[in-house]
């Protein structure tokens, strides 16, 4: 018979996935901002080698970052799992090695700006390619959320099912293929080279001279995108569910973060200076907008989540921007404030972030701004 609980600590078991950050011995950055993913301290990291960090951002556990780093001539151990990831490479050259259980393996090979998908449960192991630097890189995951639901790390580490409707080598191209640009703004791939030179597609919706693609990967729920704004211009602020990680990749520049109700207040809106390879996550709910203050692109990647509503979703579980943007329309003006609604204060302070940066460019007048 089993012995009864008798205090609170006993029977509380709190969050799978921080336990297990505090099982692999690594940090477990918390907060809305990270200013540079790429020199943010690791630790060792035994299960598998190298160093790593993990991440819960925004208060939540559904999307988190895992942040590696191999050092030269060195390789980490070769894994699988249950929760979907996508690998980008932040510093360095190497290469991943993909396999399902009694199959071929195939060899993909990265350098800096490369982001790869790793299919569901399939065998990966990363190798740096440098006799002399370390290289780093992240996986954006929903780590946090699967071992939450199932509540077992060998359930998620060591279940043998290969998903080979998701990925087998006998796929042809799985990765060698340039991908397929679907429709506006939504493109079908599993691996690009640097995605800090991929063609996007404007979105002259969101802001003047800002362009998006959305990417579907790995055949997954994924919900991933990158974001240009040009020179001289920023995004209309904009909410969503918290979960949201925005990595700047390019360029440079500053995010304003606000709660509904606080549009007005000066002094409580949140400024935050971003640059390669800075990361925000807002607040559920909370309004956030990208600033480009530099004379060149400012570019972002965004993992947005793992999300299987009907609305995000088509008849074979693939993420489906189109239903997702209807989605977003039921909410109207109030999940985006437009340029023509925002208070003045928030146009007068960019101008003179880009007087001082030397950047003549501007917007047109707020009338002629998008809806």
């Amino acid at each position: 018979m089993a012995k009864p609980v008798k205090t609170f600590e006993e029977w509380w078991v709190g969050s799978h996935y921080q336990n297990f950050v505090k099982k692999e011995g690594a940090p477990l950055y918390e907060g809305s901002f990270l200013e540079d993913l790429a020199t943010v301290p690791l630790a060792d990291w035994e299960r598998r080698g190298g160093k790593v960090a993990y991440t819960r951002l925004a208060g939540q556990e559904k999307v988190s970052l895992q942040i590696v780093e191999i050092p030269p001539k060195s390789q980490l151990k070769p894994e699988h799992h249950m929760y979907e990831a996508v690998m980008y490479v932040m510093k360095g050259t190497g290469a991943t090695v993909i396999w399902q259980e009694g199959e071929p393996k195939q060899t993909i090979e990265w350098s800096e700006g490369a982001l790869l998908a790793v299919p569901l449960n399939a065998w990966h192991q990363e190798f740096n390619s440098s006799a002399t630097e370390p290289c780093r890189v992240l996986f954006g995951t929903n780590m946090a959320q699967v071992m939450n639901i199932y509540k077992s790390l060998d359930y998620v580490f060591n279940c043998p099912f290969a998903f080979k409707d998701r990925y087998s080598y006998s796929m042809e191209g799985y990765y060698s293929e340039l991908g397929r640009h679907w429709n506006l703004r939504l493109f079908e791939t599993n691996f690009i080279p640097d995605i800090r030179t991929f063609a996007l597609d404007k979105w002259e919706e969101r802001g003047i001279r800002t362009s998006i693609m959305r990417l579907y990967m790995g055949n997954a729920t994924s919900m991933i995108h990158i974001l240009e704004v040009s020179e001289g211009t920023y995004v209309t602020a904009h909410r969503h569910g918290a979960g949201a990680h925005v990595i700047v990749v390019g360029g440079e520049g500053y995010e304003l973060l606000f709660m509904p109700g606080e549009e007005g207040d000066a002094a409580k809106r949140r400024k935050v200076p971003v640059k390669p390879y800075g990361v925000i996550a807002p607040r559920l709910n909370e309004f956030h907008q990208h600033f480009n203050t530099g004379k060149a692109p400012f570019r972002q990647l965004a993992f947005k989540g793992w999300d299987i509503s009907p609305e995000t979703t088509d008849s074979k579980g693939r993420y489906d921007p189109v239903g997702a943007a209807k989605s977003d329309d039921l909410y109207g003006s109030s999940f985006k404030l437009r340029y023509d609604k925002e208070d003045t204060a928030v146009r007068e302070e960019y101008y003179r972030e880009l007087e001082k940066n030397g950047v003549t460019l501007r917007l047109p007048p707020l009338d002629q701004g998008p809806g």
